[in-house]
């Protein structure tokens, strides 16, 4: 939604509209279902527009939709009369997030559908027609097979206890959100062999984001520490907190003076290379061209592990599913060699 607000604000900005003008067509243009609160959104900051606000003031108050760096871009584009120009920047750096993070979520909902097919499966057939063939094989005095059992039992299992499962994965998966602000209140990091398990393609996407919006920043005028701060403000995630705390202290330093290629200390985000790189383009005065660089780099390292990731697990997933097909299947067509054998 932000990426093509800031294209749509920035579109008619440059035809000529008035800046409240352009945020009340958008609004009308809005539909009345699914972005019913767009629209509202949208209403409220041409409200705030045309009592005086300035527009990155009104996105300020909106703290669930415009993040810190992103008011800062606006508010420099205001002061330098270029706020078309930072809102196309704003558009385009938000359009590149939500490639990743659509293409991200593709890759990992094809595994969660194939995976609750399976367990669709396993519990449709223990509930139904495999109780029933122990229940003929029983009657003519035969033993029903292991496997049999085995997953009727497994799928019964599941058919009576999977609100409990369900109710246990979303703990697990709150877990380390809960963890991670706890930390984060105590100003401490996740411990290194845990940071290190995080997916590279995230720690890529991240990166990305962050890169990108510096050289964003620096380019419409923001200070280099305010720009740091406004990141840092931006990272608060489980994944993400120490890289926030990171460039939360890289503001510290610069604001004593300190270069920003000796200000990022923490190794796990930035490693030698891209140190050396900053320090090169500070020497030359080239840091935003080199951030906007680093940015667009990491963002096509994050796209190749996605793929990559897209790549093991599409074939990982049939080959789990096809073996859980397999068992259910052999557990259905025992039964039925067992009684032919006897009936024969």
């Amino acid at each position: 939604m932000r990426a093509e607000f800031y294209d749509a604000v920035a579109t008619m900005l440059d035809a000529g509209l008035p800046l409240t003008e352009a945020l009340s067509t958008l609004a009308e243009s809005a539909d009345d279902g699914r972005r019913r609160t767009q629209r509202a959104l949208i209403r409220s900051l041409t409200r705030a527009v045309a009592e005086g606000d300035a527009l990155h003031e009104a996105m300020s108050g909106a703290p669930g939709w415009f993040g810190p760096s992103e008011v800062a871009i606006v508010e420099a584009g205001q002061h330098r009369g270029e706020l078309a120009a930072a809102l196309r920047v704003l558009g385009e750096r938000q359009a590149r997030s939500n490639e990743l993070a659509g293409k991200l979520a593709g890759v990992l909902a094809y595994p969660a559908l194939v995976s609750l097919v399976g367990l669709g499966v396993v519990i449709f057939l223990s509930r139904g027609p495999l109780p029933r063939l122990v229940e003929v094989l029983s009657d003519a005095g035969i033993e029903p097979p292991a496997l049999t059992r085995a997953v009727i039992a497994v799928g019964s299992g599941l058919a009576i206890w999977w609100p409990i499962a369900l109710v246990l994965l979303v703990i697990g998966g709150a877990m380390p959100i809960v963890i991670a602000r706890g930390m984060a209140g105590s100003g401490r990091n996740w411990p290194p062999i845990a940071r290190k398990l995080v997916p590279g393609a995230l720690r890529a996407g991240a990166l990305a984001r962050v890169a990108g919006e510096l050289a964003a920043m620096g380019r419409c005028g923001v200070p280099l520490v305010e720009a740091l701060r406004a990141c840092a403000a931006t990272c608060g995630g489980p994944i993400t907190a120490s890289l926030g705390r990171a460039l939360d202290n890289a503001a510290k330093d610069v604001e004593r003076g300190e270069t920003l290629a000796r200000s990022i200390e923490d190794r796990l985000w930035f490693n030698a290379e891209f140190r050396r790189l900053v320090a090169a383009a500070e020497a030359a005065g080239e840091l935003e061209d080199m951030l906007e660089r680093l940015a667009d780099r990491e963002s096509r390292r994050a796209g190749r592990l996605i793929d990559r990731l897209a790549a093991l697990a599409e074939p990982g997933v049939i080959l789990v599913l096809a073996s859980v097909v397999g068992v259910v299947v052999m557990a259905a067509a025992l039964p039925l060699v067992r009684l032919r054998e006897v009936l024969g």
